[in-house]
């Protein structure tokens, strides 16, 4: 029965190309999906219920699922689909809509709303967030608090009108107006920039929604349930200290998260009983720590009863209940790395992604073992970047990293409540201008009397 079912979801998504059989195409619907058996399913049923809509309704349209017709390209970064887009839709399409696998559709409610804007002007529209203070993952760029700079929730979906489109692709093609830093943080906020460079802002509507309320036409709907809640002991909580932040830092995880963690040391360049710390014969680094990354990866291969590795700093927030919620999603034999995904010159044929390490890496025993494997993945030295070394290594053998805007590089307050709001988060890093035990009482900890029960919050995926 489940491969009938799965033969009638790829038929529609063939039929889809087209989806009421009209030569225009007045949407286009882009589905940016996770590379996952997983994501992919949800990005099908997505799919194939959007082109089921449109044919009731009679709208013609095309539905792209990123991983399906664009395997090999960083579209998560937005950037690469532009001119792809604009060869394919640009003279026979009106709108684009992106969207990612979690959402809802409801095309009839969008068709109201985008009636009223015109599709022959450059449009930008969605469910439109702002910084409150200059935050180190936007490169502390100003905030004008009487003129906000807005940029959309990728989550609840946005829209682009067709000539937009068509300005952006053509600016893209045009390298030296492409974008100057090699880094990508925050997709969504880089990608608005891009589209204000050309002279187009964002506009808000609430019926791009991460929270199920009247009128919303996208609503984001993370509401698959998974099996079994994975157990801490099959969870080895790898926590990479020095001695120089033993007294500093180690006490609060202590008090907070690691209480709920059963599997788990703490990294360091020395023992340090007072903390039960254990050293690996590496010398600490001012900075990358790939030498002791790749020593803890090839300890714990070595370990028999853990399922799951999670690589966290001393100055990470994570909640332990729900990192083991989420991995109930996931096959531990499968090669899974997740976190928040970060690219290094990720639009280009050079270029990678790779997991920001101070929200927290995630890897699959099977993957722990992989990367472990003579010459896998050899640091150069042991004071380069681990995270970024590890996301070269993750792409030479091929392994997709998966997204989840759970992780959080940043503190509480370097994000938008707004991009907080609709999901229960499971990590934040640093304790720079923060009270940690606060933090972790309010956004993480969910038996503190401090933290949002809300029952709106969305708590699967």
């Amino acid at each position: 029965m489940d491969f009938l079912r799965d033969v009638l979801v790829v038929w529609l998504l063939a039929q889809s190309m087209f989806c009421t059989g009209q030569e225009e195409d007045n949407f286009v619907f882009v589905i940016l999906n996770q590379e996952s058996s997983l994501h992919y399913n949800a990005a099908q049923q997505l799919a194939s219920n959007i082109s089921l809509q449109s044919k009731q309704l009679g709208v013609p349209c095309v539905v792209h699922v990123s991983s399906e017709d664009w395997p090999t390209l960083a579209t998560w970064t937005y950037f690469p689909l532009l001119e792809r887009l604009s060869d394919q839709h640009g003279s026979n399409s009106s709108w684009v809509v992106l969207l990612e696998e979690w959402t809802t559709v409801r095309l009839e409610k969008l068709l109201g709303i985008l009636q009223h804007y015109s599709p022959t002007l450059p449009l930008f529209i969605g469910r439109a967030v702002k910084d409150r203070e200059e935050t180190i993952i936007h490169h502390f760029a100003r905030v004008d608090h009487d003129h906000p700079f807005l940029y959309p929730d990728s989550r609840a979906g946005m829209v682009l009108s067709v000539p937009l489109l068509n300005r952006l692709a053509q600016r893209w093609s045009n390298t030296s107006m492409q974008i100057s830093s090699d880094f990508t943080i925050d997709a969504q906020y880089e990608f608005a920039k891009f589209v204000q460079s050309c002279e187009t802002e964002l506009s808000h509507h609430e019926g791009f929604c991460m929270q199920e309320k009247p009128g919303c036409a996208v609503v984001f709907n993370p509401t698959r349930k998974c099996e079994e809640v994975v157990q801490a002991h099959d969870i080895h909580f790898a926590v990479k200290s020095c001695t120089q932040f033993h007294a500093e830092r180690l006490p609060i995880i202590q008090a907070t998260w690691l209480k709920d963690a059963t599997n788990y040391a703490i990294y360091s360049d020395v023992e340090d009983a007072a903390f039960g710390t254990v050293s690996l014969g590496i010398p600490n680094t001012e900075r990358g720590h790939c030498g002791k990354t790749m020593a803890i990866i090839r300890r714990v291969a070595q370990l028999t009863s853990v399922q799951w590795l999670a690589v966290v700093d001393d100055d990470t927030l994570i909640s332990v209940s729900r990192l083991r919620t989420l991995l109930s999603c996931y096959n531990s034999k499968d090669l899974v790395a997740l976190g928040e995904k970060y690219g290094y010159g990720a639009t280009t044929a050079r270029g990678y992604s790779y997991i920001t390490g101070g929200g927290g890496m995630i890897f699959s025993k099977t993957l722990v073992e992989q990367l472990a494997k003579p010459g896998m993945c050899e640091c150069p030295s042991n004071d380069i970047p681990d995270d970024m070394f590890l996301g070269m290594c993750l792409k030479h053998a091929s392994v997709p990293i998966i997204h989840s805007s759970l992780f959080h590089q940043g503190r509480p307050v370097d994000y938008p409540e707004e991009l907080l709001e609709g999901e229960l988060p499971v990590s934040f890093h640093r304790y720079w201008m923060l009270e940690p035990m606060q933090a972790f009482a309010r956004w993480l900890d969910d038996n503190s009397p401090a933290g949002d029960s809300s029952s709106d919050i969305h708590s699967e995926l």
